[in-house]
């Protein structure tokens, strides 16, 4: 519930002025570069501090370094609210960053280790299934504050004490350990030969590279391309928006009611439905298939998600925050190169070619987890034997 109190409900209070307040005359008003150099900051800070945040979780603790989070990202924000200026902004986008850095690997570890396999894929479902009433609550309180409120300064000071709040919540949680006795170095030396030595961990993260380009048509081209093509009003965006969020509830329900976690189930299958609806999307002819398109790709999503998040805490056997850590690290490389690959030959080609590029990269995700999962299965039939 902690996890789903800030990315459903306090980031949906924010969404709707955070960008107001920066690149218009109701904030900043900050150029497209400004605002670019502003999220690079932010990126750039997650990255540096993505390894030591890591480690500093597994030795003081997976719980503390989570709480630490939520309080650098709502101070950013409160700090926000009041600033006039973009040099005094770029304070926030460095706690922005250090917030992300401090909660990757962190939450995650800490779930696993409390609750096990089957106990992190149920919390997974949970999260998805409360997402659509938080959401919606969010969406409430937004507007609420939007009509009570001729500032867009106040919506963002209120969602960094919501955040900064939930850190507290969080701070109650029962905490927990990597190697707390081992010395730094020697922390970081055991995530790094995790990821060297096993290759079901690398072949997870390499298979994030391809699914950038589908993660960034999930959550912002595909407007482009219903407005464009199908001439989509407002009012029609905003329904299917509605209709895309049912993708939640349907994959929570599901993972939520397994008997126990089988990955292909959470992985094999949701890869090939959302490669197939992929490779659909170009020929929808009405807006409405293209949706239902859109919910496949989407549900299937959060089953991937939730399939490889618990694959790669199987695999992880010690310093679990560290290593998911350096994972991430990687992932966070692929996420500076991945958006200016895709931007420019989203340029230079057709939107619905790029569906059918996204449906190619979900096939190739699809072969490196089929090995992955085959990898997994040969070392548990060896370690048996």
């Amino acid at each position: 519930m902690a996890v789903a109190v800030v990315e459903y409900f306090a980031y949906k209070v924010l969404d709707p002025f955070y960008l107001q307040f920066m690149t218009t005359d109701r904030g900043l008003g900050l150029t497209p570069f400004k605002f670019g150099l502003f999220v690079s900051c932010a990126s750039l800070m997650m990255i540096s501090l993505e390894y030591i945040s890591g480690i500093f979780a597994d030795k003081f603790g997976r719980r503390l370094s989570w709480a630490i989070s939520l309080f650098l990202y709502g101070v950013g924000m409160f700090w926000l609210s009041t600033v006039t200026s973009f040099v005094y902004a770029l304070l926030t986008a460095f706690l922005m960053g250090s917030s992300y850095a401090f909660v990757s690997g962190a939450s995650e570890a800490w779930l696993y280790d409390n609750e096990g396999k089957e106990g992190m894929r149920k919390a997974y479902g949970l999260l998805y299934l409360v997402s659509i009433p938080l959401t919606v609550a969010g969406g409430v309180a937004a507007i609420s504050l939007g009509y009570f409120f001729d500032s867009v300064r106040i919506p963002i000071a209120i969602t960094g004490v919501i955040v900064m709040v939930n850190g507290v919540f969080v701070l109650s949680f029962p905490e927990n350990y990597g190697g707390r006795e081992r010395q730094w170095l020697e922390i970081a030396k055991v995530g790094i030969k995790q990821f060297l030595a096993n290759r079901v961990l690398q072949l997870t993260v390499l298979q994030t590279f391809f699914m950038t380009l589908a993660i960034w048509i999930n959550t912002a081209w595909w407007v482009t391309y219903i407005v464009k093509e199908f001439n989509v009003s407002i009012a029609g965006t905003a329904a299917a928006f509605a209709v895309v969020s049912a993708a939640a509830a349907i994959a929570g329900f599901y993972i939520s009611k397994m008997k126990e976690t089988d990955y292909r189930k959470l992985i094999i299958y949701p890869t090939i439905v959302m490669t197939a609806c992929y490779f659909l999307m170009p020929f929808a002819s009405v807006v409405f298939v293209f949706v239902i398109l859109l919910v496949g790709v989407i549900a299937s999503t959060y089953f991937r998600g939730t399939g490889i998040t618990i694959l790669e805490n199987e695999i992880i056997t010690e310093e679990r925050a560290t290593s998911l850590s350096f994972l991430n690290m990687i992932r966070g490389v692929f996420w500076v190169i991945g958006p200016l690959v895709w931007g420019a030959m989203i340029q230079i080609i057709d939107l619905k070619a790029t569906f059918i590029i996204a449906g190619v990269f979900s096939l190739i995700s699809l072969v490196l987890l089929s090995t992955a999962l085959k990898i997994r299965r040969q070392t548990h039939e060896n370690t048996n034997t």
